[in-house]
């Protein structure tokens, strides 16, 4: 499956199952950032997936969590090729829900190439 200069978001890209979060859970690397936390592990599939966690005890508002989701998904969706071939969880932290896009993706981009290099 090649997703090159794609900027769909398909199915196949999200972590979705509860089975899936566990194997995630159970056997990932965290790095810890300022605003939220990387959870990762590499898989075999050829490509990256993505989930997000936004709990109500570090975003209590429904739109912060929201927003959260959406601009980190969009940062995934644009930036595929960034990510290589892992398993990611971005779970937010508080004061998550104010980042922009381009906070974010500067932020992200500095913990990728961290885990990367």
């Amino acid at each position: 499956m090649s997703f090159g200069l794609d900027l769909s978001f398909p199915k196949e890209l999200k972590i979705r199952r509860t089975s899936q979060y566990e194997d995630i859970f159970g056997k990932s690397e965290r790095l810890r950032g300022e605003h939220f936390d990387i959870l990762y592990v590499p898989n075999s599939l050829g490509y990256s997936r993505v989930g997000l966690i936004a709990g109500k005890k570090k975003v209590p508002s429904a739109v912060g969590r929201n927003r959260f989701k959406r601009v980190f998904r969009e940062v995934f969706r644009n930036n595929k090729s960034l990510f290589g071939s892992l398993d990611i969880v971005f779970i937010a932290n508080r004061g998550s829900e104010s980042l922009n896009y381009s906070q974010a993706k500067r932020e992200i981009e500095e913990n990728i190439r961290s885990i990367l290099s």
